[in-house]
C-alpha cells in the first residue's frame, strides 16, 4: 500500500506531515462502538481457532469459543479436520461439553441424538427406528451438525471465518503468512501440543491487548524487573543483554516486532545457567536448522524473538517457546484470553524442560511479563472510563512518507499500532 495523506475519520486524526496519528477512546469504552465492529470486523475475519497438533488424532476434539460463537474443531474417524457449530439439530444444546479428548460420537444430553465425530447423525436416541424420522436423517447427506463454512490453515494454525464472503486465508494473511511459515520452519517433523491451556480475564478492551503484544516501546519500563533480572543472569558473560530490534508489517494490518534480545531459545539460543550439556543440544539444533535453511533464514530463526498480531485479534509470540494466544472479546471492557503452546515432536527432554521454564517464568499466570501487562491495560481501561481525556496518541517514530501498511521501523516506534489502526478504521467505515 502507498503512502496515506491526511485524514480524520470518526475514529481517526492522521496528519503525516505534522507526525500525529491519534484514536478516539470510544474505540474503547463504547457498548455501541463493541457491537459494530463484531459484525464489521471480527465477524469478516479470519482468526485463530487452534493448531493441528490439538487434534493429531483420529477422534480428538477441542471445543472452542471464537467471538461469541460455540464451535467443535476436531478429527474424525477418515482422518478429516472438521469445524462444527456445538448446536445439536434437533432443540439446540451442545452436543460436547468437555473442553478437549477423543471421542466417535457427539451425543445430546437433552434427548439422545447422536452424531459421528464427520458430523452425521447416527442415532435419534436408544432406538431410531422408533424414533418417527426417515430414514434419510440417518444417512450420508442427511442430518448433520452444522459446519462453520470457512475453515483454512497455514504453517499448520487453523483458522475461520464467519462471512459469507471471506475472501481466501492467504490473501487475507498477506505477508504474515510467510511469518507463520517461518516459525514452521524451526521443527522438520511438525510440532504437538504442550497439554495445558491457559486462559485468563482481563478487564480491558481486547485492542489492548492487541496493541500491548507487539509494543517494544514499555519493555524497559513495564519489564524491568524481568531487564534487571536478564541482566543478572548474563553477568559475567560476553552476552549481550540489550534491547532492539526491529517493527515490521505485512499488510491487513498484520504486525509484528521481532528482537535479538537474549532470553533463551530452545530452538537454538543458550543462556550460562542452562549448563554446558543443553549447550551441546542447542548448537546441534542450531546446526540442523541452518543446514536446513541457509545461513541467513536459519540464523534468523534461531536468533530472533518476535511477536505477531494476525488482525483482529489472534497473536503469535514466537520467543521462548510458541505460544498462540486468541482473544474473545466479551465485552467493550472485558476480554477472555486463551494461550496454548507447540514445541517440535522430536525435541530433547533437556531442551522441553527449559521450554516449560520460559513460559512459566515469563509468559505464564505467575511470570514476568503477564501479570505486568494486565495490570498496565486494566489501568488504561480504568482512565478511558473514569476521564474526558478523548484521545490516544501513536505519533512515535512517524514520518511524512511512511507507508505504513507495509514497511519496517524502529522496535519501540508505534507504527505496527498506525496500521492495525488504519485497517480497523477502514473496515469500520464500510457500509
Amino acid at each position: 500500500m502507498s503512502k496515506i495523506d491526511k485524514f480524520e475519520s470518526r475514529f481517526i486524526q492522521y496528519d503525516p506531515a505534522g507526525r500525529v496519528f491519534r484514536v478516539n477512546r470510544d474505540a474503547y469504552t463504547s457498548a455501541s462502538v463493541f457491537e459494530e465492529e463484531k459484525k464489521k470486523i471480527l465477524y469478516k475475519s479470519w482468526i485463530v481457532l487452534g493448531h493441528e497438533s490439538e487434534v493429531a488424532n483420529k477422534g480428538d476434539f477441542v471445543t472452542r469459543r471464537v467471538i461469541d460463537k460455540e464451535l467443535i474443531f476436531n478429527r474424525d474417524a477418515q482422518g478429516n479436520v472438521n469445524v462444527f457449530f456445538n448446536s445439536c439439530m434437533h432443540r439446540g444444546p451442545a452436543v460436547c461439553k468437555e473442553k478437549s479428548g477423543n471421542t466417535k460420537t457427539f451425543v445430546c444430553p437433552y434427548h439422545g441424538w447422536a452424531f459421528r465425530a464427520n458430523g452425521q447423525l447416527v442415532s435419534a436416541g436408544s432406538n431410531e427406528a422408533d424414533a418417527g424420522y426417515p430414514p434419510s436423517y440417518f444417512e450420508p447427506g442427511g442430518v448433520s451438525l452444522m459446519r462453520v463454512k470457512n475453515v483454512a490453515q497455514r504453517a499448520g494454525f487453523y483458522f475461520v471465518n464467519f462471512d459469507e464472503n471471506a475472501m481466501p486465508l492467504d490473501d487475507f494473511l498477506q505477508d504474515a503468512g510467510k511469518r507463520l511459515d517461518r516459525i514452521a520452519s524451526q521443527s522438520a517433523v511438525g510440532f504437538e501440543m504442550i497439554v495445558g491451556v491457559h486462559e485468563y480475564d482481563i478487564n480491558a478492551n481486547y485492542k489492548l491487548l492487541c496493541e500491548n503484544s507487539y509494543d517494544g516501546y514499555h519493555v524497559l519500563q513495564t519489564h524491568a524487573t524481568y531487564v534487571d533480572y536478564m541482566g543478572q543472569v548474563l553477568k559475567g558473560s560476553d552476552i549481550d543483554p540489550g534491547v532492539r530490534g526491529v517493527a515490521l508489517t505485512f499488510g491487513n494490518g498484520h504486525a509484528a516486532f521481532e528482537m535479538p534480545i537474549r532470553a533463551g531459545r530452545p530452538i537454538a539460543q543458550w543462556l550460562p545457567h542452562w549448563g554446558e550439556a543443553a549447550k551441546k543440544l542447542i548448537e546441534d539444533k542450531r546446526k540442523e536448522v541452518i543446514a536446513r535453511l541457509g545461513e541467513e533464514v536459519g540464523a534468523n530463526v534461531c536468533d530472533m524473538h518476535s511477536n505477531m498480531v494476525v488482525f483482529p485479534n489472534s497473536i503469535i509470540n514466537d520467543q521462548q517457546t510458541i505460544l498462540a494466544r486468541t482473544i474473545i472479546p466479551l465485552s467493550q471492557n472485558r476480554m477472555r484470553v486463551r494461550a496454548w503452546t507447540v514445541a517440535p515432536k522430536d525435541e530433547h527432554p533437556k531442551l522441553r524442560k527449559i521450554r516449560m521454564e520460559n513460559i512459566l517464568s515469563f509468559l505464564g499466570p505467575g511470570g514476568f511479563a503477564t501479570p505486568d501487562d494486565v495490570s498496565m491495560l486494566e489501568w488504561a481501561q480504568t482512565a478511558y472510563e473514569s476521564t474526558d481525556v478523548k484521545w490516544n496518541d501513536f505519533s512515535k517514530g512517524i514520518t511524512a512518507d511512511e507507508e505504513t501498511m507495509r514497511t519496517t521501523a524502529n522496535y519501540n516506534d508505534e507504527l505496527q499500532m498506525r496500521a492495525y489502526w488504519l485497517q480497523w478504521d477502514k473496515m469500520m467505515a464500510a457500509k
